[in-house]
């Protein structure tokens, strides 16, 4: 069953948001969602006969949205949300006795059409509150956050065969490149809850030397709490700094091996587009 993780609840409008990317726009603060002390939550996808479909990301205002009853998209203004690029997401009703793992609680709005949950000021986009006539009472899945920072992973380029390495990951300071996979721990990688990147071989973390500023290239450090060590995973297939907005790019785009990987602006080429994946297909 396909599941997705990082899904988080806006500590200030109480919706549902995708935390992995964009955090869209809240209409409380009319700044990003803010996830500060959410729950991970997992999502079922592209799993019709589980629960209730239909649900989408907006990928405008990042939230899930129960795309039937169209809704009201903040950053759109009286415009629907819109999922384009979304999978079919699937949300089931709580059980009695409730299951393990799970959480309810949560609701359909009738005027946003968001998912909520009591918090905050619970202000809706279309204005006003969240109103949850009609809806049932929605159980997520939720995961632990410390138990998803022990998952390993290699991080493969959409260019081929070749993954991010670290052939000195035992020595602070050393490049980080392009090589093909050959499954060694300098290949193996983790993201834990401060997002940072973590070499498996070393625990040194993944860092824009320099700085964050376009061209510069990438190393391990030990970890220092610094802006530089921060990324986060995107849903076009980006790792982009968490300040900034750059993301991981191989150096024109060349495949050779020990091509060098950068932090650069965005523009949407295959030579920035990777895949986590915990085992080599």
């Amino acid at each position: 069953m396909s599941q997705q993780k990082n899904w988080r609840h806006c500590k200030d409008c109480g919706l549902l948001f995708f935390g992995g990317g964009d955090s869209g726009r809240c209409a409380e603060t009319a700044k990003p969602h803010d996830g500060t002390g959410s729950k991970n939550y997992s999502l079922h996808y592209n799993k019709p006969d589980y629960g209730q479909n239909k649900w989408k990301w907006c990928k405008k205002c990042s939230i899930i949205q129960y795309e039937p009853s169209k809704g009201h998209c903040l950053i759109l203004g009286d415009a629907d949300h819109t999922s384009e690029g979304s999978g079919d997401y699937s949300i089931g009703q709580k059980k009695n006795p409730e299951a393990p793992g799970t959480e309810s609680g949560w609701h359909w709005c009738k005027k946003c059409a968001g998912l909520w949950k009591s918090q905050g000021s619970n202000r809706c986009s279309y204005g006003g509150t969240h109103v949850s006539d009609g809806s049932g009472d929605y159980a997520l899945d939720v995961v632990d956050d410390k138990t998803d920072e022990g998952t390993e992973f290699f991080i493969v380029s959409e260019l081929g065969d070749f993954v991010l390495d670290a052939s000195n990951a035992t020595t602070a300071g050393s490049v980080v490149y392009l090589w093909p996979y050959h499954g060694g721990e300098n290949q193996r990688w983790r993201i834990n809850s401060k997002g940072e990147i973590v070499s498996v071989k070393s625990g040194l973390v993944l860092e824009v030397k320099g700085g964050i500023s376009s061209g510069n290239g990438l190393i391990l450090n030990p970890s220092n709490g610094s802006d530089a060590q921060k990324f986060r995973t995107h849903k076009d297939g980006t790792i982009r700094t968490e300040k900034g907005d750059l993301v991981l790019d191989v150096a024109g785009a060349k495949t050779a091996n020990g091509t060098e990987v950068l932090a650069y602006t965005i523009n949407g080429n295959k030579n920035q587009k990777w895949r986590l994946v915990s085992r080599w297909h």
